[in-house]
Parts: structure tokens; C-alpha cells; sequence
């Protein structure tokens, strides 16, 4: 005699992230190799089409930094110009890179979207610099085991770039 399962509404679905801050951590603490890391920020200064990466380790007012700075086209613009840090820090694995590859493109290194959280490896907090089309530099700030970020704008007389080749 075979019982049957009555049926449910909950009969299936879609699988979605309960807490996602909990998943950010676990992808977060995924990535153990602090190498690992520093390709994962080289390629995406390939990514983003730079022909110079510049890799500098050093300390600064005491603290230790790892500064990754390219002459890529850097962080893609929101509507007024500035860079959309926003989008950036609401979309972890949402990889661009994926969705490139799907359309043919080649020589895209990441597929994850999950690089920017590598910092957790080698360092407590991460700060990215990106110029907006106005010149004006901007930053957005991430700490380690935190599950806010920052945006500003940074006090620099000219945007840091790796000199171009």
C-alpha cells in the first residue's frame, strides 16, 4: 500500500537567503588565502580594462595597508556622474563578469561577485577610491565583520591612478 502526500502549498519554490547578512559572512570568511585575495583584486582591475596594476604593501601612520591601484576605467557611474558605490555594495554575487561571459564575451577573470569581499583576508577595513566625471574623488569605506558601508568624498587634490603605459 503506497501512501500518498497530501497536497501542500508549499509543495515547492524558489530558495532565497534567510539572513543575509550570515551568508555575506560565510562567503566573506570563504575566502581563507590572502594570495587568493590579491588576485582576486588584481583581476578585477583586469576587469575593469586597466593595463597597469600597481601592488603596494606599507604602513602608514603605524597601521600596515595592501593598496591595489590601476589605470582601469574604475567603478561604473550613476546617473549624476559619480561612482555607484551603492550599486557595488547592494549587489555581492551578482557578478557582471557572469552575465558578460553569457553574452560571449571573453577574457573576463571573475564570475562570483564576491572579490570585493576578499579585503576580510587581509585586512579589517577596505577603502575604494574612484574619481567621478566632475573630478571630484570619492570613497566608500567597509570594515571587517561589519555590515555597514560609507560613501564620501574624498579631500584629494587629484584622483590616484597607475600612470598608463
Amino acid at each position: 500500500m503506497t501512501s500518498k502526500r497530501p497536497a501542500s502549498r508549499d509543495s515547492g519554490g524558489r530558495l532565497r537567503i534567510g539572513d543575509d547578512w550570515n551568508a555575506i559572512t560565510i562567503i566573506a570568511l570563504s575566502q581563507s588565502n590572502p594570495l587568493k585575495a590579491v588576485a582576486e583584486f588584481v583581476e578585477n582591475s583586469i576587469d575593469a580594462r586597466a593595463a597597469n596594476a600597481i601592488i603596494t604593501r606599507g604602513r602608514e601612520r603605524g597601521a600596515p595597508y595592501l593598496r591595489i591601484t590601476d589605470d582601469g576605467e574604475g567603478i561604473p557611474r550613476d546617473n549624476h556622474g559619480a561612482p555607484d558605490f551603492r550599486y557595488v555594495a547592494t549587489h555581492i554575487c551578482d557578478s557582471i563578469q557572469r552575465r558578460l561571459k553569457a553574452n560571449g564575451t571573453i577574457g573576463i577573470q571573475g564570475e562570483f561577485g564576491i572579490g570585493l569581499l576578499s579585503f576580510w583576508t587581509v585586512g579589517e577595513t577596505l577603502t575604494m577610491t574612484n574619481a567621478a566625471t566632475d573630478g571630484r574623488t570619492w570613497q566608500m569605506h567597509m570594515r571587517k565583520d561589519d555590515p555597514d558601508y560609507s560613501v564620501v568624498t574624498s579631500r584629494r587634490l587629484f584622483a590616484e591612478q597607475a600612470p598608463k603605459s
